[in-house]
């Protein structure tokens, strides 16, 4: 039993200790290279996530929203049938759409073209696209901010525990939820000039099937989305940004979002 016991302990903190290091390479932009995954478990990936979580919490930041990971593209089911893994958004970085953030404040970029989901009322437990959508109170044109903490790829136990690489979000003007909206033609353009024209349709999940399925995966850790966050539910086009620039994505006749990067 003492055996056990202390196994136990140890394990806690391991991960406890993974937690503070993913916390601290999350404040500088840059995690330690030579992490390595403690296990193979998913959901223990995420429980590690929720802990550097409660440390930006304990550090005087707030919860301000979630995102839905892997539904679009190539990566979808990419870790089993199904799987969708939330990310967290803190208040203090999701920005008004015009906004300017110094290049040098996030290590490697990359800024996707998403949805921004705005919870009208709570959402909790295994729900269907019609309930998720009910409680949805507008959309609005979004960056997702990245941050590529790792030097490369990293395995999925630490994608998950690190967050998703999520820095934060950019969010446009918001417009009462259409019937569909992955037909939508994303055009993402640099300094006025159209890198990318999207239309992903069934290649990436329904944002109200990828709400659905995030709050099930919440429910298993006792959370839920509740009124008032903001949640982003997939990237439709992306770029790397390396300098300084403005990213601009204009999302058909719904409206447009846009983010300056300044010289550092």
């Amino acid at each position: 039993m003492t055996t056990n016991v202390n196994a136990e302990s140890k394990e806690a903190a391991e991960l406890r200790r993974l937690a503070d290091q993913l916390y601290e390479g999350a404040r500088r932009g840059v995690v330690d290279p030579t992490l390595s995954a403690p296990s193979s478990d998913l959901d223990v990936a995420l429980r590690v996530q929720l802990a550097v979580l409660d440390r930006w919490r304990a550090a005087g930041e707030r919860l301000g929203g979630w995102k839905s990971g892997l539904t679009s593209r190539a990566a979808r089911d990419m870790l089993g049938k199904g799987f969708r893994p939330f990310g967290f958004m803190l208040e203090s970085r999701i920005l008004p759409s015009g906004a300017h953030l110094k290049r040098s404040a996030i290590g490697r970029c990359k800024v996707e073209a998403e949805l921004c989901v705005i919870m009208k009322t709570p959402l909790r437990g295994a729900v269907d696209p019609a309930a998720a959508r009910a409680a949805v109170g507008a959309i609005a044109p979004a960056f997702e901010i990245n941050e590529l903490r790792f030097p490369s790829f990293p395995p999925p136990f630490l994608l998950l525990a690190d967050n998703l690489a999520q820095w934060g979000a950019v969010v446009g003007r918001p417009f009462a939820p259409p019937p569909r909206l992955v037909d939508t033609t994303v055009q993402l353009m640099v300094d006025g000039k159209v890198i990318e024209v999207a239309t992903p349709g069934d290649t990436m999940d329904d944002p109200f099937v990828a709400l659905a399925r995030m709050a099930t995966t919440l429910d298993r850790f006792g959370l839920g989305l509740e009124a008032g966050q903001r949640v982003i539910t997939g990237a439709f086009a992306d770029v790397v940004v390396t300098g300084a620039c403005t990213v601009t994505a204009r999302f058909g006749d719904w409206g447009e979002v846009s983010i300056t990067f300044d010289d550092a």
